[in-house]
């Protein structure tokens, strides 16, 4: 488990959660339908890379961007990644969808140090952000290891959680000792692909 990558994370989501929904995050919406490329055609050199890409099952589509801080720059790179994806569409000749700029904050960023719009006028970002800090993460951990010691098979919104949970600590020691402790749980767990896939994560 490799938890200072968040884009391991972002790979386990794209993954895990087709026909899946986001509610894992905290996050009421649709679930997902497809796994869309995340390739952005850019004028610059530098090309854009987002982390996830989804059509839900409303239509519309959702990047799904993961941070571990809070920078108020970071809004015109989403305004970036969304116009790219508007061009995609374009240069595909289909109309684009109704956007959903989805931000989620590790354990390290708190509710109240996130502005979730970005307005300047003609153009105004509104981001739809989860933050893992607000899981019950001691409870969800209780939860899952009762699950493996009683040999119950996982669903996937559990492998989900077991996953991300280190991630929704803040300090450096709490994330090590939970990432030893998930470690420790996932190897007992009896059904081996939900193993492997855990621990891959």
């Amino acid at each position: 488990m490799a938890y200072q990558n968040k884009d391991i994370t972002s790979k386990v989501l794209a993954e895990a959660f087709k026909g899946k929904s986001f509610r894992v995050y905290g996050l009421d919406l649709p679930e997902i339908r497809v796994v869309l490329p995340t390739n952005i055609p850019a004028v610059r050199v530098n090309e854009l890379r987002l982390d996830n890409l989804f059509e839900l099952a409303d239509g519309t589509a959702a990047i799904v961007d993961y941070e571990s801080d809070y920078k108020k720059e970071d809004k015109i790179k989403y305004l970036n990644y969304l116009t790219g994806i508007a061009n995609r569409y374009l240069d595909e000749k289909r109309d684009c969808p109704r956007l959903r700029m989805i931000v989620i904050y590790t354990g390290d960023i708190k509710r109240k140090q996130v502005s979730p719009e970005y307005d300047i006028g003609a153009v105004k970002v509104t981001l739809e952000p989860a933050f893992l800090s607000e899981l019950d993460s001691d409870r969800i951990f209780r939860q899952l290891k009762h699950k493996v010691e009683k040999k119950e098979l996982l669903e996937d919104e559990d492998l989900m959680k077991l996953i991300i949970m280190p991630l929704s600590y803040r300090k450096k020691d709490e994330k090590e000792e939970k990432i030893r402790e998930t470690v420790k749980l996932a190897t007992q767990i009896q059904d081996r692909s939900q193993q492997l896939f855990t621990l891959a994560g």
